[in-house]
């Protein structure tokens, strides 16, 4: 099975995917620093200010976006960016009811592959 999974569909619904942790026994403390944060395409304080909701889960975090065109392509970003300097959270993206919505799901809580 890849790592990455994708299933076709419309612009504004079907597509899904998920990101495992790229490094699942790393200690959860965050690697950005000044440097790694100037490569960045945008902060990611950006990306999630412009959530229309924001769930705090038991598992993590769900944000969700409207699905307007490039959305998709800058959650793919954050969640690339995101999983470089936080390698032991693990992601899900989808589109869902003209939404994309990003689960950031934290270390303790991810289930075995």
């Amino acid at each position: 099975m890849s790592s990455k999974l994708e299933a076709g569909g419309s612009k504004l619904e079907g597509r899904r995917r998920y990101v495992p942790p790229r490094e699942p026994d790393a200690e959860p403390v965050c690697r950005l620093d000044a440097e790694w944060a100037k490569r960045r395409r945008e902060p990611p304080d950006i990306l999630l200010d412009e959530a229309r909701s924001q769930v705090v889960r038991e598992d993590g975090a769900e944000y969700r976006f409207e699905g307007r065109p490039g959305t998709w392509e800058r959650v793919s970003t954050f969640v690339e960016e995101e999983g470089e300097c936080c390698p032991f959270f693990a992601f899900e993206q989808w589109e869902e009811g003209g939404e994309v919505v990003l689960r950031i799901i934290r270390p303790e809580t991810q289930e075995e592959e």
